[in-house]
């Protein structure tokens, strides 16, 4: 315990050498490390050093000295061990073992020259009283050792005692030259006379003392020298109290009293006071508004720079007054050369507070209003050819640009956004985003409530491409990436120095500051805005695989493969025709779609499911033979949420609105293409019947197979080409996205399913219906037509070799109520006026839509259909 006790102050000292912690400065970590330190030494199991061994290493190390031929070292060598064998042993061992592993090569480096420095001086002999008397012996005839008799003498004798007494001890002082003649023996010899004349001649100088009762403002008009009102102008610049010019409550110089100089007159003496107290009001106004409290990074930047400029102005009224004081100057110093002094030095600071002055107001709604207004400024002083306000505002502009774009850099080299942004254009959304709308919804640019971009007009260029950057590097982030991975080997130096810029060289002159800032800054944004987003390309085309999930979207909604569709569409079509209720179950949907997209690459069956939404039709049996039952159809292709961000949620929905369309036209494209028995007889009166199913099926084919071949060859190739083109052009995500946004738009257009087209697309689909329906009147009339004809004619239909048109015992003419041949001619003989009717509906939605000003394509499909209905 004594042990560690004693350890205490080494440790706490060692604390201190180490950390630079102490009781007093932050006594809870300096007790832990004390207590960890302690505990450490406590439980440490080194041994003492083995004294036996440093005596060896002591004694090899003479004898070593001694084989080298250095007797003289190993003499010492021994002399200082058995000296230091004399003191106490107790770390005699631990001192040595650490000088000799401190030694290198002792036996060539060690100097004995060097032991005599060790050697201590010899000690003076002390001092005796002798000496000191030999020196300065005692004087016994010196009265000072006599005692005095007090009682013997009387006042007078006092006196004259006290006096020479003083006389004796009174030194004159080195510093006092009286009269040479006068003998200095009292101390009233040192009294200095008063010159009165001097002391009135000061005291009349003082004018600001004539004042009259209460007011403090001279009762008359007062002549002043030159030199009292230029040091009263000084002080007044200096914004220090003067006797003549005084603030207002407004803060407004006025002059008090009326003074005059002797040979100026009054009116040009009033011009020059005017000019000054203008002068002085200007830089009142900017040393009040660097006093104000400003939470603004910017705003603060701004205020230093300019009290760094307005102790400039303060140095050279200092330089002025020691003009004015020091004796080696001998210039003169004039009003009129002091005011276009002051005027020459004080002009850029009163071209800031015109800025100050007009834009404190906007100020509140935008902090880097000051930042536009030097900008305007740089520009007007480069137009006018003001090189001193240009130097003057240039250096005022990048300062604060440089506390601006801390935040725009830390966003676009770091994907963060500062705690503090209120100057910033960038803002994170109050509701936290779901990943599939990470991108989009994360954040946003600012804007003030007049809807204009919050950023100085200069960067609103640029701001879209900052954004994107810095929406990149957080959406790498989020990714998982580092950041430093992300941004190596890249230049992180924004462009705020003058030299990024061409600062005043006259090379760099012929170019406006605007074109030259511009071009900096677009050097800065473009490196990194294109690093970030080929980074991030890369990544969603290696990584998450965006090109096969484009792929994939083509092959299972807009047909780009159209034997993988027909595989789709016959199994679909059949179970329709087949009469099952069940033909939309999802498992066997689902089953069907990834046996026949299971082959391609692209397409991660995983992802692919088929579902039915709810019919809520009345005659089911019947509603599924209609374009309706196929609309209940959603197809769904689960994409990986990074690539979600580019193909939104609610292209998904075009997507699927293009597939129904395609699918409905094949559906009524599969059953007009169904055998014909066109020598069918269907009567007597009737003979013209056929003529009119065959007519008509012509024309619903034609039809479905204009429309089938637009919506494939003229919109959907098309389409997708352009739109590969065009993403593969894109420069980041921003454009990706845009181009995707705008190839579903057109899809939705140029494919007819659109709001603005939607009556269109309803007559369409109606149309479509009207395929299906000709298609099953057309078999139950010749099921009908089968069943009169009776054996005879099933005997003449074999004779001849023909197909038999009649379905088997599965298809849907089973469902087909039994009708007679009259009601069934009649139904067919109102489709063509139907077909008319609908047609010219779809005519003329397509011919008011494409006046509007629409898809080129909408003119090829109206003049195809026209041509169909001429015929």
């Amino acid at each position: 315990m004594s042990h560690q006790r004693s350890s205490i102050p080494l440790v706490e000292h060692l604390i201190t050498s180490i950390t630079g912690l102490s009781q007093s400065t932050d006594s809870t970590s300096f007790k832990y490390l004390e207590r960890e330190s302690l505990s450490i030494l406590k439980d440490s199991k080194a041994s003492r050093t083995n004294q036996f061994t440093v005596e060896d290493r002591i004694a090899g190390l003479e004898e070593k000295f001694r084989v080298l031929n250095n007797e003289e070292l190993a003499d010492a060598l021994h002399e200082k061990v058995e000296k230091l064998s004399k003191w106490d042993k107790k770390l005699q061992p631990e001192i040595l073992a650490l000088l000799l592993d401190l030694s290198e090569n002792p036996a060539t480096r060690t100097r004995i020259d060097d032991l005599e420095l060790l050697k201590q001086p010899p000690s003076s002999p002390p001092l005796t009283w002798s000496q000191i008397l030999e020196d300065d012996p005692l004087d016994s005839s010196n009265d000072i050792w006599k005692t005095i008799d007090y009682a013997e003498d009387s006042s007078e004798e006092d006196e004259a005692l006290t006096l020479d007494r003083t006389a004796t001890f009174l030194v004159k002082p080195a510093s006092v030259h009286l009269h040479p003649l006068v003998p200095a023996e009292f101390p009233k010899d040192f009294n200095i006379p008063i010159e009165h004349v001097l002391i009135q001649e000061i005291t009349g100088s003082h004018f600001w003392k004539i004042k009259s009762g209460s007011t403090g403002i001279p009762t008359e008009a007062l002549f002043l020298t030159e030199t009292q009102l230029i040091r009263e102008i000084l002080f007044m610049l200096m914004q220090l109290p003067t006797n003549i010019f005084q603030k207002s409550d407004h803060g407004q110089f006025r002059i008090v009293g009326t003074y005059h100089i002797h040979g100026v007159s009054t009116e040009a003496l009033d011009d020059i006071i005017t000019s000054f107290i203008f002068v002085g009001q200007e830089l009142a106004n900017v040393y009040d508004w660097v006093c104000r409290a400003e939470v603004v990074h910017m705003l603060q930047t701004l205020q230093a720079a300019l009290r760094n400029k307005l102790q400039s102005i303060a140095a050279l009224v200092t330089e002025i007054e020691t003009r004015l004081l020091h004796p080696e100057y001998q210039t003169q110093v004039t009003l009129l050369s002091l005011l276009f002094e002051v005027q020459a030095a004080t002009r850029p600071i009163q071209s800031i507070n015109h800025l100050i002055s007009v834009q404190q107001v906007a100020q509140a709604k935008k902090p880097f209003v000051f930042l536009e207004s030097i900008y305007d400024g740089i520009c007007l002083a480069e137009s006018t050819g003001d090189e001193d306000v240009y130097k003057f505002f240039e250096e005022l502009f990048f300062q604060c640009l440089k506390a601006y774009l801390k935040p725009v850099f830390e966003w676009i080299e770091y994907g963060r956004l500062e705690v503090d942004g209120e100057v910033f254009f960038v803002m994170k959304n109050g509701k936290e985003p779901s990943k599939e709308s990470l991108w989009s919804e994360q954040y946003m640019l600012r804007h003030n409530s007049d809807g204009v971009l919050y950023a100085p007009h200069f960067l609103h260029l640029k701001v879209q491409k900052i954004f994107t950057s810095g929406k990149s590097i957080a959406f790498m982030r989020s990714l998982g990436l580092e950041t430093l991975e992300m941004n190596q080997g890249l230049s992180s130096i924004a462009p705020t120095d003058f030299g990024s810029v061409g600062g005043l060289n006259h090379a760099d002159m012929m170019q406006p500051f605007s074109e030259r800032l511009g071009a900096a800054l677009d050097d800065w944004v473009n490196s990194r805005h294109q690093f970030s987003s080929l980074n991030l390309r890369e990544i969603m085309a290696a990584r998450y695989g965006l090109w096969r999930a484009l792929d994939a979207l083509e092959y299972i909604y807009l047909s780009r493969n159209g034997a993988i569709t027909s595989h789709v569409t016959f199994g679909i079509f059949s179970r329709i025709d087949k009469s099952k209720t069940a033909w939309n179950d999802h498992f066997i949907l689902t089953e069907l779609f990834r046996e026949a997209y299971g082959p391609l690459d692209c397409v991660s069956t995983g992802q692919l499911s088929v579902r039915s939404k709810e019919d809520k039709g009345r005659d089911l049996p019947n509603r599924q033979r209609t374009m309706g039952s196929l609309a209940c159809l959603v197809v769904g292709y689960k994409l990986p949420w990074p690539i979600a961000n580019v193909i939104r949620p609610h292209s998904e929905d075009i997507y699927q609105r293009v597939f129904v369309l395609l699918l409905q036209v094949l559906r009524a494209k599969e059953m007009l293409s169904r055998k014909v028995t066109s020598s069918l007889s269907i009567g007597k009166d009737d003979s013209n019947t056929t003529a009119i199913i065959l007519s008509l099926r012509h024309r619903l084919l034609w039809f479905v197979n204009t429309l089938h071949s637009y919506l494939t060859t003229t919109v959907l190739s098309r389409a997708c080409s352009v739109f590969r083109t065009e993403i593969e052009k894109s420069d980041d995500l921003d454009e990706m996205i845009a181009a995707h946004d705008t190839h579903v738009t057109r899809l939705k257009s140029q494919c007819l399913i659109s709001e603005k087209l939607a009556s269109t697309h309803q007559a369409i689909v109606s149309l479509l219906d009207l395929a299906v329906l000709f298609s099953d009147l057309r078999t139950s009339l010749e099921q009908e037509l089968v069943m009169r004809a009776g054996p005879a004619r099933t005997h003449h239909r074999d004779k001849l070799g023909a197909s038999s048109d009649i379905e088997d015992d599965d298809t849907p003419t089973k469902r087909v109520s039994a009708t007679k041949d009259g009601q069934q001619l009649t139904k067919i003989r109102k489709l063509p006026l139907t077909l008319r009717r609908l047609l010219g509906f779809i005519l003329a939605g397509l011919r008011e839509a494409n006046r509007s000003g629409a898809e080129p394509c909408w003119g090829i499909l109206i003049e195809e259909l026209a041509v169909g209905e001429s015929t």
